[in-house]
C-alpha cells in the first residue's frame, strides 16, 4: 500500500462564477462566492441566467415582456455587484445570459467566456422569479471541468 501525501496545498481560486437567482439558495451562493472571492483575492464574476423555457408562450412572443425579465436581471445584478463590494470582494464583474437552462448556460458558454476555475450555485430554488439556478445544480456538480460548490443553507 502506498503512503498517503497529504502535504497539498488549497486550491488559491483565480476567477470565481457564482450563478444568482432570487432565491434564498441564489443568495447563500451568493454569500459564499463572496467570502471565497475574498479569500483567495479572486476576480468575482455574478451571473444571472433568464431561462426562456421558463417564459411562457405568451410572454416570449412578447419583446416587451423579455425586455422587462431582462431590465429586471441586470438592476438585481448591479445590486449584487454593489453588496459584494460592500462585504470586501474588490474585483466584481456581472453577467447577464439567456438560454434554455441555466446550468448549461453557465458551464456551456459563461464558465469558458470568463475562464472561471470554480462555480459556485445555490442548492435548490423553489422561490423567486425564475426558479432557475438550483434545478440546475446537480447538473452542474456532475458536469463541471473546473471546481464546483453547490451552497445550501
Amino acid at each position: 500500500m502506498s503512503e498517503l501525501n497529504l502535504n497539498i496545498e488549497p486550491i488559491q481560486f483565480k476567477r470565481i462564477l457564482v450563478g444568482v437567482d432570487e432565491s434564498e439558495q441564489g443568495y447563500v451562493a451568493l454569500a459564499n462566492a463572496i467570502h471565497q472571492a475574498s479569500e483567495d483575492d479572486a476576480h468575482l464574476i455574478i451571473a444571472s441566467v433568464l431561462e426562456m423555457d421558463d417564459l411562457s408562450t405568451i410572454d416570449a412572443l412578447h419583446l416587451d415582456a423579455i425586455k422587462e425579465r431582462r431590465a429586471t436581471i441586470e438592476a438585481n445584478l448591479a445590486k449584487y455587484a454593489a453588496y459584494a463590494k460592500s462585504k470586501g470582494a474588490e474585483n466584481v464583474t456581472t453577467i447577464f445570459a439567456d438560454g434554455d437552462k441555466a446550468g448549461e448556460v453557465l458551464l456551456q458558454d459563461v464558465a469558458p467566456k470568463v475562464q472561471a476555475d470554480l462555480i459556485i450555485v445555490g442548492a435548490h430554488s423553489r422561490e423567486g422569479f425564475w426558479e432557475s439556478l438550483g434545478s440546475q445544480a446537480a447538473y452542474i456538480a456532475r458536469h463541471a471541468k473546473i471546481s464546483s460548490m453547490v451552497a445550501r443553507k
